[in-house]
């Protein structure tokens, strides 16, 4: 079981480190590494309701919630119905086309450099990019929102003028407002 439970989170895509795994259950990722381990947990099923919680996260990563509940020593008539009510619970996706402004190389480079920061230097490609990932909506509201200017062409900050090194896309410095 313990095997099964480590290879369903590294079958995740993206794969999901102990760590990963803990912080989606709201665990500590000790607690959660225990249920891994075989010399530490020795039982032959999960508990149910933390069973229903892995089935959950994993379920958003394209694991089979059945073969979660399983876990559970649940049988095929009975993991049946909780791989459902995982699958039912699951958020609906809706898929929409926005047109979006992107800061300037120069603005985007300082926002990554403030987001680095933020990164343990012990922290794993995938804890650096999950990190990335949470941390980057901050980070453009930090650069502030922007409109599109039709009539020159650029961007420029909303409710502001045109930075002193902006340029049009034709790489013009757009017109003064002043």
């Amino acid at each position: 079981m313990n095997t099964r439970l480590k290879e369903l989170r590294k079958s995740a895509v993206p794969p999901l480190s102990i760590r990963a795994m803990a912080e989606e259950l709201g665990i500590g990722h000790s607690r959660y590494a225990y249920f891994e381990d075989p010399k530490r947990f020795k039982k032959r099923e999960l508990p149910l309701d933390l069973t229903r919680q892995i089935a959950a996260v994993l379920s958003r990563r394209g694991v089979e919630p059945a073969d979660v509940m399983a876990l559970a020593g649940l049988s095929d008539a009975e993991a049946e119905p909780e791989a459902r009510a995982v699958e039912a619970a699951r958020p609906a996706v809706t898929y929409f086309t926005v047109q979006a402004v992107m800061p300037s190389e120069a603005a985007l480079a300082a926002m990554f450099e403030t987001l680095l920061a933020l990164i343990p230097a012990e922290a794993s490609r995938a804890e650096a990019a999950r990190i990335l990932a949470q941390q980057l909506p901050v980070g453009f509201g930090a650069i502030g929102p922007a409109v599109i200017d039709a009539e020159m062409g650029a961007t420029r900050p909303l409710g502001g003028h045109p930075p002193a090194d902006a340029k049009d896309d034709r790489g013009q410095q757009p017109p003064s407002r002043n």
